[in-house]
């Protein structure tokens, strides 16, 4: 029984999987408030993931916490299903939801542990700080009103979702330098969830002085 609602929960047979789910237990807990409830993981994809908890998270968005490679990796979540079942005497919730908010740096993490990826070697100091100024930051560092441009340009084009100011884009981003003067150039590695797929894209936008953001390629 467990295991047909676990196929039911988890989108069916493997026809109709567009992205690989890995069934392993992994630590999870959700957030109630400011308390966070443990969880037993279930299955995950670069999608979503599947969990079962003693107590049912209510409304369609939650966000949890998980252990992956070694590192707490925080996600905001939608719920896409959820439902009782009973195991062993013990009446729990399973469960399914899709990833809406998540860091890229988290993001990659997930996405080497569905696909069995070793983590990336350590990098001497030196290197780490010259990305320090890069990559994400570069994206923090911008005004709260650039940020949102970068986004808007981005969703308009089909590469990422809208704006949500409680959620985190996926991009990820680092500075190239000056087109001429006062106008930056940006590179941008964006994922678009699209019907069971996650699509990836590489563009370059700029961004000038006054905060106008203009895609370039």
């Amino acid at each position: 029984m467990l295991n047909e609602l676990v196929k039911r929960f988890s989108g069916g047979s493997a026809e109709r999987r567009t992205v690989e789910r890995v069934r392993r237990k992994y630590p999870i807990a959700w957030l109630h408030g400011s308390e966070l409830v443990a969880a037993a993981g279930i299955d995950i994809s670069e999608r979503g993931m599947l969990f079962a908890t003693r107590t049912a998270p209510a409304g369609s968005q939650v966000d949890v916490a998980l252990d992956v490679e070694g590192r707490r990796v925080r996600a905001r979540m939608t719920i896409v299903r959820k439902g009782p079942i009973t195991r062993e005497g013990v009446e729990w919730t399973l469960v399914a939801a899709e990833f809406q908010g998540i860091a890229a740096d988290d993001w990659d993490a997930i996405v080497r542990f569905c696909r069995a990826q070793p983590a990336p070697e350590n990098r001497a100091a030196s290197e780490l700080s010259a990305l320090a100024a890069t990559d994400d930051d570069a994206y923090r560092l911008l005004p709260l009103n650039v940020q949102q441009r970068v986004v808007e340009v981005l969703s308009q084009a089909g590469r990422l979702l809208a704006w949500d100011q409680a959620k985190s884009p996926l991009l990820r981003m680092t500075y190239l330098g000056q087109a001429r003067t006062g106008v930056h150039r940006l590179s941008v590695h964006s994922r678009l969830p699209n019907e069971g797929e996650v699509l990836f894209f590489d563009s370059v936008v700029t961004v000038d002085d006054a905060g106008n953001v203009a895609l370039d390629r």
